[in-house]
């Protein structure tokens, strides 16, 4: 009866350990940072880039590409989705430059203004 009662003690302290690393792998997961949406449209060459790569607004990072595909309505031009924090100065002269970081040539996008 005795090892039994140890193996139920196990059990239940690994359900509850389980339960625990769960609530806490899910409380540091979730993100506040608000994050508005844009769309680069372009017929250049895009070597480099990948989805996850930094987006940067005048060296500093603000966010990043979530998505590069192809435009289903013109032809030879690519669609850029980017992930950018709310509160960075994006206006209408903002525009979008690709940049390669180091020696591995990793590209990113550079947002900059006049």
């Amino acid at each position: 009866m005795e090892s039994k009662s140890h193996a139920l003690i196990a059990g239940v302290f690994t359900v509850l350990l389980a339960a625990l690393a769960t609530a806490l792998a899910l409380w540091l997961g979730k993100d506040q940072i608000q994050r508005n949406s844009y769309t680069i449209a372009t017929k250049l060459k895009v070597s480099g880039l990948n989805v996850q790569a930094a987006v940067r607004y005048k060296g500093i990072k603000v966010g990043k590409i979530t998505d590069v595909d192809f435009d289903a309505k013109n032809p030879g031009q690519l669609l850029i989705q980017l992930d950018v924090v709310s509160d960075t100065p994006v206006t209408q002269s903002t525009y979008a430059t690709l940049g390669y970081q180091g020696v591995t040539g990793i590209a990113y996008i550079e947002l900059d203004d006049d």
